[in-house]
C-alpha cells in the first residue's frame, strides 16, 4: 500500500514539475498576441482612430520574453505624443515580482519613454535629470491586469533654486469584465525659482476612479481629486486648502439610454489678495441622451481623421455628422443644473442656475428650427442670493441701489436678491414681466 502510495505521489510530482517547467513556454508563445489584443481591447471604440500601437521585432524564449510596444496618441489640434514601452516579461505560473513570489499568466518590467515636441522643448530647459520612472504589469490567469507605476523621490538645489518632490505611486487594476479601478497617491512637491523669485508648495494629491467598463465611455464611473494644499509666500502670497474635485456619470434612474454626469469643485479655505474666501460648485447634466453621446464621440474621430489626412476641405460624411449631432441636440431633451457656493467680505453668497431644454423632436432639419418654438421648448429659472452687508463693503456696494431702483435686485432681510425665470415663453424678473423682442 505505502509502494502504491508513492508511487502515485511520484507521478503527480512528476507531472507538476513538467507542468512548471512546460508553461512557461506555452505562455510565452502566446503572450506577444495577448499584449497587443490586451492594450487594444482597453481602448474605447469611439477613441481608436486616435491610437496606433507599434511594435517592435519579439524576442521570445522558454522562461521570458522581450518586445518594445509604441502606443501613439494623436490628440485633436496638437502634435502626437509617441510612449514607448520596453518590456522585460517572465512568463508564469510562478513569477518573481517586487512584492515577492506570485503566481499568474505573466509578469512584465516595462521602461517608459516619452517624444513629443513639446515635451522635447521643455526637457532641453531643465538643467537637472527627471526621477526615475518604473512600471510593473502583472497578467493573472483570470486575464485580469495590474499595473504599477512609481516615480521615484527627487532633491535637487543649484544657483537656479530648489525643488523637492517625494514621488508618486500609482496603481490600474482591470478585472476580466473589463471593470477597472485608478489611484494616485503622490507625495509633496516643493519649488523655489531664485531668477523669478518665486515660489510654490504643493502638499501632496490623491486620484481614485473607476468605472464599470472601462472601454465604454458612458459606463458608470466616479471619480475623486484632492489636494491637501496648496501655498506660495512669494510673488504674491497665497493659501488654498482642502481642494476636492467629484465627478461621476451614471445611467439616468428614469430613462432608459440616458445618463447623468455630476461635477462638484470645492475649495474650504482661501487666503489671497483676492476677495473669495471659499467655493464651492456643483454641476449637473441629465436627459443626456446616450445616441447624442455616441455621435458626438464619433464626431470627434471624424474630426481626427481630417486632420490627419491634411485634407483642406472638410468632407461630406464630415459635415452630415455634424448636422446630425445638432439636429440630435436639438431634438432630445436635456437638464443642466448648476449652484454656485461662495464666501466672500465676509459674507456668504449662492448662485443657482437651472435650466430644460424640452426638445423639439418634431424637426427633421435644423434648418426648420423657429426662434420663437425655440424659446418656448426652454425653461430657465436663475436665482441669486448675496450677503447685503458683505456686498456693500466690496467694490459693487456702488451699484445696488441704481439696480434696486431699476427693479433688477432687490433686498430681502438683509440679502441682495435676483429672481429671473423664462417659462412658457415669458421672462420674468423679481416678478416683472419684461418683453422678449427687447433682446432679438
Amino acid at each position: 500500500m505505502k509502494s502504491h502510495t508513492a508511487k502515485i505521489s511520484l507521478v503527480v510530482a512528476t507531472l507538476i514539475g513538467l507542468a512548471l517547467v512546460l508553461m512557461p513556454k506555452v505562455i510565452g508563445a502566446n503572450i506577444e498576441r495577448a499584449t497587443i489584443d490586451n492594450l487594444i481591447a482597453l481602448i474605447p471604440p469611439e477613441a481608436q482612430s486616435q491610437f496606433e500601437i507599434r511594435r517592435s521585432e519579439f524576442s521570445d524564449g522558454w522562461f521570458s520574453s522581450s518586445t518594445t510596444i509604441e502606443l501613439i496618441y494623436t490628440p485633436i489640434g496638437t502634435d502626437a505624443i509617441a510612449l514607448s514601452m520596453d518590456f522585460d516579461i517572465d512568463h508564469g505560473p510562478l513569477l518573481q515580482t517586487a512584492d515577492g513570489l506570485s503566481i499568474g499568466l505573466a509578469y512584465a518590467v516595462i521602461e517608459p519613454s516619452i517624444r513629443n515636441d513639446m515635451f522635447d522643448i521643455a526637457l532641453t530647459e531643465i538643467s537637472f535629470p527627471l526621477p526615475d520612472i518604473t512600471l510593473n504589469l502583472l497578467a493573472r490567469f483570470d486575464q485580469s491586469l495590474w499595473l504599477n507605476m512609481n516615480v521615484s523621490e527627487l532633491n535637487v538645489s543649484d544657483t537656479a533654486g530648489d525643488f523637492s518632490f517625494d514621488g508618486l505611486d500609482a496603481n490600474v487594476d482591470v478585472a476580466s469584465d473589463q471593470s477597472a479601478y485608478f489611484s494616485i497617491q503622490m507625495g509633496e512637491l516643493s519649488a523655489i525659482e531664485s531668477a523669478e523669485n518665486s515660489n510654490v508648495l504643493i502638499a501632496g494629491m490623491t486620484v481614485t476612479s473607476s468605472t464599470t467598463q472601462l472601454n465604454d465611455m458612458l459606463a458608470e464611473s466616479r471619480a475623486t481629486f484632492s489636494i491637501p494644499s496648496v501655498s506660495s509666500t512669494l510673488p504674491l502670497p497665497f493659501s488654498i486648502t482642502d481642494i476636492g474635485v467629484d465627478y461621476g456619470l451614471q445611467a439616468s434612474p428614469s430613462l432608459q439610454n440616458f445618463s447623468e454626469i455630476y461635477q462638484t469643485i470645492r475649495i474650504a479655505n482661501i487666503e489671497s489678495e483676492v476677495p473669495v474666501n471659499s467655493f464651492n460648485w456643483l454641476s449637473e447634466i441629465k436627459q443626456l441622451n446616450n445616441e447624442l453621446l455616441r455621435d458626438y464621440y464619433r464626431l470627434l474621430s471624424e474630426l481626427q481623421d481630417e486632420i490627419n489626412s491634411d485634407e483642406d476641405a472638410v468632407s461630406a460624411e464630415f459635415t452630415e455628422l455634424a448636422q446630425e449631432l445638432y439636429l440630435l441636440v436639438l431634438q432630445n431633451p436635456l437638464e443642466l443644473n448648476n449652484r454656485i457656493e461662495a464666501s466672500s467680505y465676509d459674507g456668504d453668497h449662492t448662485a443657482d442656475l437651472r435650466a430644460l431644454w424640452s426638445g423639439i423632436s418634431t424637426l427633421s432639419s435644423a434648418a426648420e428650427l423657429d426662434m420663437s418654438e425655440a424659446i418656448t421648448a426652454l425653461n430657465m429659472t436663475l436665482e441669486i442670493s448675496l450677503d447685503q452687508a458683505a456686498i456693500m463693503r466690496s467694490p459693487l456696494a456702488g451699484l445696488v441701489d441704481p439696480y434696486v431702483q431699476q427693479g433688477y435686485l432687490t433686498i430681502t432681510n438683509g440679502r441682495i436678491m435676483i429672481e429671473a425665470s423664462l417659462q412658457d415663453s415669458v421672462l420674468r424678473v423679481n416678478g416683472d414681466e419684461l418683453p422678449l423682442d427687447q433682446f432679438f
